[in-house]
């Protein structure tokens, strides 16, 4: 199994793959801070990216998530379960390594990035975007998250399914937000590794008695 610790090398067609995509949300992004999120249409994106209509939606699946990011398609739940049991002990960190199976690569774009924060800071409606398409992956998360520890009682430390894997969830949301400034800082491409997670859950415990 592939973790965002040990990420296999991409091949070529998997970074043509990801120039498209890269090519797709900088236009999407870049339109909308210069016309407004509401203003920008898929055939200026797609003119932009020089893509076809078609091309756009076999990467999109709708404008909103071009510009602020799509909701994370997660495996099935037999593979979903297959992740989860590799940290069966450290349920947050299972799910920070399900949410980038999910994602099917560990690259995280600098320069999308950097203008997908200055959007949201600038734009609120873009601000409201993405914290649709956030709750969208941390609702699917949660429900992945409470099957499996609900057949794996074992690993439970608390009474409470739904509650202990939404704490885990609301923790590894937490670290994305975090490490987001510092990959925005970065350039190109950059790796998300466990040890950006190991990072901030050890910051985390600052803050702990």
């Amino acid at each position: 199994m592939t973790t965002p610790r040990n990420p296999k090398p991409e091949g070529l067609r998997a970074r043509k793959r990801r120039a498209t995509e890269n090519a797709i949300e900088s236009s999407a992004v870049k339109l909308s801070l210069e016309k407004g999120v509401a203003n920008v249409t898929v055939e200026e994106i797609c003119e932009m990216a020089d893509i076809s209509r078609s091309t756009f939606f076999n990467y999109f699946a709708g404008r909103d998530y071009a510009i602020v990011g799509r909701a994370v398609d997660l495996p099935d739940d037999a593979s979903a379960f297959a992740i989860l049991d590799s940290a069966a002990d450290d349920l947050p960190r299972g799910i920070f390594r399900l949410l980038f199976a999910g994602m099917g690569h560990t690259n995280v774009n600098s320069e999308v990035a950097r203008l997908r924060q200055r959007l949201v800071e600038e734009q609120p409606q873009a601000a409201r975007m993405m914290m649709s398409t956030l709750m969208e992956t941390t609702y699917r998360l949660t429900g992945i998250g409470i099957a499996w520890l609900t057949s794996h009682p074992e690993h439970a430390r608390t009474a409470d399914p739904a509650r202990e894997v939404s704490l885990a969830v609301t923790l590894v949301t937490g670290v994305i937000v975090v490490q987001m400034r510092k990959w925005a800082a970065a350039e190109g491409d950059v790796q998300a590794t466990e040890e950006d997670f190991d990072l901030v859950m050890e910051e985390y415990r600052i803050f702990l008695p």
